[in-house]
C-alpha cells in the first residue's frame, strides 16, 4: 500500500477535471517483446534514480512542491518519437502514451534529461563546500549522520529529520534549501493542456495506469 502521501495526493487530484484516456504528445520507448498494449498498472515502490545523483535526488524530493509527481513513483517519457528512443536506446519502438483517469504529469523545460540539469552539480559543489572536502576522507563514525543524505529514496520527512539532527546540516540548511532549483523548470501539465517543451523530459505518476499504443 502506498504511502499516506499518495492519499493526500490523490484528494489534490480529485479537484482537478480528470479526463478518462487522455492523449497528450507523450512517448516511450520499449523492446518490442515488452509491447503488449494492456493496461501498464501503477507501481506503488520506490525506485532509485538511475542518472541523479542520490543526493540531489533526495534534496529534490525535499523541496518537492505539493500536487506535483513523485520522482520515485513515477514513469519517464519525451516529447517526440526520436526522443523516446534516444532515451530508451537502440533496438526500441516509440509509443504514445494514454494515461487513465487520474494522474500527475509534468516537464522539465530545461534539459532533456535530468541528469543534465544545473542542480546536479550545483547542490553537490554547494553541500561538499559546506561540510569541507576533507568531509569523505573522514572515519566511518564521523561520516554516519551527514552520509544518510545519499541514501536513496529518502521521503521530505527523513531529509528534515537529517537537516535537523546534525549541527553543521541545520547551520546551512535554509542555504541549501534555497539554492535548489529544480521544481523552478518544472511545469505541472493539466488535462487539455499542449506540452509547453519541445525537448523536455517528461515524468508522470499514473495512479489508475497508463497504456501504451502504436503511432
Amino acid at each position: 500500500m502506498r504511502k499516506p502521501d499518495h492519499m493526500k495526493r490523490r484528494s489534490f487530484i480529485k479537484e482537478r477535471v480528470i479526463i478518462m484516456a487522455d492523449f497528450f504528445n507523450v512517448y516511450r520507448a520499449v523492446s518490442p517483446e515488452k509491447f503488449s498494449g494492456k493496461l501498464i498498472q501503477y507501481k506503488s515502490t520506490r525506485r532509485p534514480p538511475g542518472n541523479v545523483p542520490y543526493v540531489v535526488d533526495n534534496l529534490w524530493e525535499w523541496a518537492r512542491p505539493e500536487g506535483y509527481p513523485n520522482r520515485r513513483y513515477s514513469a519517464y517519457a519525451s516529447p517526440t518519437k526520436e526522443l523516446a528512443i534516444e532515451a530508451a536506446g537502440k533496438n526500441t519502438i516509440a509509443y504514445r502514451v494514454q494515461l487513465n483517469k487520474d494522474f500527475l504529469l509534468c516537464q522539465v523545460s530545461i534539459c532533456k534529461d535530468s541528469k543534465f540539469h544545473p542542480d546536479c552539480k550545483n547542490l553537490r559543489n554547494l553541500l561538499f563546500g559546506q561540510i569541507g572536502r576533507q568531509w569523505p576522507s573522514e572515519k566511518l563514525h564521523s561520516k554516519e549522520s551527514i552520509g544518510k543524505l545519499f541514501i536513496p529514496c529518502l521521503t521530505k520527512e527523513e531529509v528534515e529529520q537529517i537537516f535537523e539532527e546534525d549541527d553543521l546540516l541545520r547551520k546551512y540548511k535554509d542555504e541549501i534549501r534555497q539554492a535548489i532549483q529544480y521544481w523552478e523548470s518544472v511545469y505541472l501539465i493539466n488535462p487539455g493542456e499542449q506540452i509547453p517543451d519541445p525537448v523536455g523530459e517528461i515524468f508522470f505518476e499514473a495512479f489508475d495506469g497508463y497504456y501504451l499504443r502504436e503511432v
